[in-house]
């Protein structure tokens, strides 16, 4: 019986802290769009944004791997290495297709907001997906 309410404790408690990191992206989407919806200062709302993304991530990476087996944490980190090569790709990405597109001058607030709005949307996907495994 008490394993079973342990358990269950676990499991809920698993859940709150889940449903808080979720609740948590959802409150910084929404200051994100506060912020950008002002009109001033966009790129540094979107650089906030991607910081914000970034250390979450941090925390997500740490809450998860503090949970598993040390068999599992060397699955998690080689996942997570492979994970930031992925995203190094995707950033460069992002940043010659900005640029190909032709609508910002490069080096603009504009073009660096665009860049790190997109940077900071696949850092907090990838977030979600850590979150879930928690």
């Amino acid at each position: 019986m008490i394993k079973k309410s342990l358990l269950l404790f676990v499991l809920f408690f698993s859940f709150y802290c889940n449903a808080q990191t979720i609740e948590t992206i959802n409150k910084l989407k929404n200051t994100y769009h506060h912020c950008l919806d002002s009109g001033s200062g966009m790129k540094d709302c979107s650089i906030g944004y991607y910081n914000q993304s970034d250390s979450l991530l941090n925390v997500s990476y740490k809450n998860l791997k503090l949970k598993l087996s040390s068999k599992e944490q060397s699955k998690l980190k080689k996942e997570q290495l492979d994970w930031l090569k992925k995203r190094d790709l995707y950033f460069e990405k992002v940043y010659s297709d900005t640029k190909k597109e032709g609508h910002f001058i490069e080096g603009s607030s504009d073009f660096d907001m665009v860049v790190f709005d997109e940077k900071a949307n696949y850092v907090f996907a990838r977030v979600k997906e850590l979150i879930k495994r928690i």
